[in-house]
């Protein structure tokens, strides 16, 4: 019995790692193809402002007397303007009203007023969508004014009372929006996607989660528009977030943003509830990410609340950044002491090695004195002054090597500290930049600044001028290392180019790092790039390939 429940209990535990793990991957590739789609966002708008130009050239050639045409064109372009740029669909928003009011159509004009509304709301303008809304005077007779327009008031005021301080005006605006949403449902018509929304919407925002969550689970299996469907994925990281699951919200929340990205929303809380969750989960990278894209969006549409609510959490990344700078700064340091510590060391190495030659010259003056005087002793002395001699050229043998190992550390010191000042003055500059524009609250200053800083192209001067180093140290190299391959495989260097990858990593070689590990974090490679690159070279050479290392550091010279 003890085994069959220790063999359960283990297949159990195997089971939810394995659930875990690949919950954990499935999140990972889902916010890649977050990423991702964001960094396609031009190509989505590129796309969506085509589909716009052409119903513009349309309405340019249309003449001004064929006024419903006009209207229908205008209206159109508000439509595809709406969750696109505010500014542009509120124009063509007055333009279908004027056209409404000479058209005296009271449907027409019904429906721009909505437009115009509705379009306020998403900007944040709640007095002036009432405004637009008030002409109907809400009048159940008035068939023009039908569930939309409800929807409308219920949105309205739902908004109203979620930036309302005041718990008189908060309470009040609640039951309004409580009151329009649930009259806009009664007028909705059956198995409609706006219906089906609506009547989950309202169990939500009647905190019945459990009715809202499953309503909206099979609203969502249903086939809706992109746009529909973000929404519906939406409310479930909304709800998923509400019972703590934030794994599963963040999921959803995922899908909302690429649908939104696709179909060029620009009026999207998804992408900011996201970047919220990834922030307290201290996915910072993703975070940062998902948030400038955020602000990009609510700039670009114009929303005034979406500013605000972007505002409250792009300073808290961008603090959390500047930590890690300072903690990198730290690191920087912390590295700097080390290596004046091994510096120290290597000096009093050379002492001790100084005062030992001094000691072995002296012994061999004594003994060339005591080989006159002692010549009974001869036998013994040759074999002593064998040994010494055998010892004389492991001592030459080792002051070579150090020799060339000071001279090594001369140069790739002095390297290390010119890089070190250089890369001390760019982090100073940096961070009393940074310090600067937030005291004055440039945020966008900050931001300009952050993406300025190219780590790829600090990366790739460090290299550079590592390369630069080596070659002046061993002039010989190239040449040296091409004598051992192959004569279709000798590396050729372009006009500017100092050192090839591969040149590189034996380079470092050459210096005494041998260990993939190490080359690869220096290269910024992977592990196994690095053990490609070495059999790819070893493989081409034109020796045994398991003698292509110790024969290549025996053939490099040191410059003189």
């Amino acid at each position: 019995m003890k085994k069959i429940f220790l063999l359960k209990s283990l297949c159990i535990f195997t089971a939810i790692v394995l659930f875990s793990y690949t919950g954990l991957f499935a999140q990972e590739s889902k916010l890649n193809l977050v990423v991702q789609t964001i960094e396609d966002s031009n190509k989505y708008d590129a796309k969506k402002k085509a589909e716009i130009d052409s119903i513009r050239t349309i309405l340019k050639s249309t003449k001004k007397s064929d006024v419903l045409s006009l209207y229908n064109l205008n209206t159109e372009m508000f439509y595809r303007f709406k969750v696109f740029q505010r500014d542009s669909a509120f124009y063509y928003g007055i333009q279908s009203k004027t056209l409404a009011q000479q058209l005296h159509d009271k449907s027409f004009l019904a429906t721009a007023n909505m437009n115009l509304a509705d379009i306020c709301v998403s900007s944040g303008m709640y007095k002036e969508a009432l405004d637009f809304l008030e002409p109907s005077k809400i009048d159940d007779k008035n068939t023009n004014y039908n569930t939309l327009y409800y929807g409308i008031l219920g949105r309205c005021y739902g908004d109203m009372a979620e930036y309302s301080n005041t718990p008189y005006f908060n309470k009040q605006y609640l039951n309004l929006a409580h009151l329009y949403r649930e009259k806009a449902l009664s007028l909705t018509e059956d198995d409609t996607f706006f219906h089906y929304f609506l009547e989950a919407f309202n169990k939500f925002k009647e905190d019945k989660l459990q009715e809202s969550f499953s309503d909206f689970k099979t609203l969502l299996q249903k086939k809706n528009q992109p746009h529909d469907q973000a929404l519906v994925h939406y409310m479930l990281g909304e709800l998923y977030q509400q019972l703590g699951n934030n794994d599963k919200a963040i999921s959803h929340f995922s899908e909302a943003v690429i649908s939104d990205i696709k179909t060029s929303t620009k009026e999207s809380l998804a992408i900011i509830k996201l970047s919220e969750l990834l922030f307290k989960k201290g996915d910072l990278n993703n975070a940062s990410i998902l948030i400038k894209k955020a602000n990009e969006d609510a700039s670009f549409y114009g929303a005034q609340q979406r500013k605000i609510q972007v505002g409250a959490i792009l300073p808290l990344v961008e603090q959390e950044i500047l930590k890690l700078v300072e903690k990198e700064k730290q690191r920087l340091y912390w590295q700097y002491i080390i290596v004046s510590i091994f510096l120290i060391i290597a000096i009093c190495f050379a002492i001790i090695i100084y005062n030992q030659n001094r000691k072995l010259t002296k012994a061999r003056k004594i003994i060339a004195d005591a080989h006159q005087n002692l010549k009974q002793i001869n036998k013994q002395l040759l074999k002593v002054n064998d040994k010494i001699k055998s010892q004389n050229i492991e001592i030459k043998h080792v002051n070579s090597q150090l020799s060339e190992a000071n001279k090594i550390k001369e140069e790739y010191l002095g390297l290390f500290f010119t890089q070190y000042d250089g890369i001390f003055e760019k982090f100073n500059a940096f961070i009393n930049s940074m310090k600067k524009n937030i005291e004055e609250e440039r945020y966008d200053k900050v931001n300009r600044t952050i993406l300025s800083y190219n780590l790829k192209r600090e990366k790739e001067k460090l290299l550079e001028n590592f390369d630069k180093a080596f070659v002046s140290l061993f002039p010989n190299f190239i040449k040296e290392f091409n004598s051992l391959m192959k004569e279709e495989h000798k590396i050729l260097l372009d006009k500017e180019q100092v050192l090839t990858k591969e040149l590189r990593i034996y380079a470092l070689i050459r210096l005494g790092i041998t260990q993939n590990e190490i080359i690869a974090q220096i290269l910024g490679y992977s592990v196994n790039s690095i053990y490609a690159y070495k059999t790819k070279i070893r493989n081409n050479s034109s020796i045994n390939k398991e003698d292509f290392d110790k024969k290549l550091l025996k053939n490099t010279t040191l410059k003189l």
